[in-house]
């Protein structure tokens, strides 16, 4: 079935204008010339779209009206998060459901504006895509607007959750380091919605993995990004430059593949030797892994289910299937490639 990324190529738009078009979002309009472009195209490419005389508005109580709620930075052809929302719209339109409503958070940043969003489209429930900001989410509990999270990754955080356990998918990651023998392990990666990294999920499975086996953490490897991937190529690459090569780290987690990418290119341009020198474990799987040189081992995070059962839920819950919403975690799998497999028998400065 095609997705909205092939409606937003085809025509040359975003996928959140795709989005708003199809579902007749009137609270941000799509103008009426963009809006029939989209949806001939999503009939060429055989897009089932919901008839007008079918929508389902506020005032029909036979169906729930959800909306996803996502930063703008992650919303167009983001190698984690598309996949994401399209497992997502996929699940909507098998159930019958009419498209979700999408916003980035950028546009919701107020009470005022979420109130606005609120009435004009009649969203009982709402995604977050890792997007959280606690004013907002305790307006949305007072105004008895169901919060489903997904990718929140922060253990302090009691919103109901899909996603998959990175805690244990890190802590995996970290022993398959400590299998190839290395003691000496980094971290990069960014803060949780707390602004502190030690509450990151992720982070949490590094320092679970390095203290069960005895290692020590070392403060200069575990660099915050606050996940611009920018930093974790610069500041890397200052923490190479500025240290003999006897006292790198041999090993590097990375809380995601998009840091591990720049992180892999700061080492090389020092004249490091993946993994000789230094291995790199990073996480999502997002398809370009596979063609960094040397190719990336990752762990498998299911994107795509991740958004079908975040669907699914959500509206099982609004239709009282459920009582109440829990934390859903899937199974994630380390994908062992190139980047961090190496034979260290002959290494001279571990």
């Amino acid at each position: 079935m095609p997705k909205l990324k092939d409606i937003a190529e085809r025509v040359g738009v975003s996928i959140s204008t795709v989005s708003r078009a199809i579902s007749n979002d009137t609270n941000r309009p799509v103008n009426e010339g963009t809006k029939r472009k989209i949806r001939e195209a999503a009939l060429e490419l055989g897009y089932i779209l919901e008839e007008p005389s079918k929508s389902i508005g506020k005032d029909n109580t036979s169906a729930k009206r959800i909306a996803c709620i996502v930063p703008q930075i992650l919303m167009d052809d983001h190698p984690y998060f598309s996949q994401v929302l399209t497992g997502f719209h996929v699940k909507m339109t098998e159930l019958g459901l009419p498209p979700a409503i999408v916003r980035t958070c950028e546009e919701l940043s107020d009470t005022e504006r979420i109130k606005m969003m609120l009435q004009e489209t009649g969203t009982q429930g709402i995604v977050a895509i890792s997007w959280y900001d606690e004013k907002l989410f305790e307006l949305l509990e007072q105004e008895n607007i169901t919060v489903l999270g997904v990718s929140l990754n922060d253990e302090r955080l009691t919103v109901p959750v899909v996603d998959c356990d990175r805690i244990f998918s890190a802590r995996t990651a970290v022993r398959h380091l400590i299998e190839q023998g290395h003691t000496r392990i980094g971290f990069i990666g960014g803060p949780a919605y707390s602004e502190q990294i030690e509450s990151e999920e992720r982070y949490v499975g590094y320092k679970f993995a390095m203290l069960e086996a005895n290692l020590n953490l070392n403060e200069h490897w575990i660099i915050n990004t606050n996940w611009n991937v920018n930093l974790s190529y610069s500041r890397l690459t200052d923490l190479l430059t500025e240290t003999p090569k006897s006292d790198w780290p041999t090993a590097i987690f990375c809380a995601s593949d998009m840091l591990a990418i720049p992180a892999m290119r700061a080492v090389v341009e020092q004249n490091g030797r993946i993994p000789q020198d230094i291995a790199f474990v990073g996480m999502d799987n997002i398809s370009m892994a596979q063609y960094t040189t040397p190719p990336l081992t990752s762990v498998q995070v299911p994107k795509y289910e991740i958004g079908k059962v975040a669907a699914q839920l959500i509206n099982d819950y609004l239709e009282g299937r459920y009582s109440s919403l829990h934390k859903v975690l899937l199974p994630s799998t380390l994908i062992v490639r190139e980047s961090s497999v190496y034979d260290r028998t002959n290494r001279t400065n571990d």
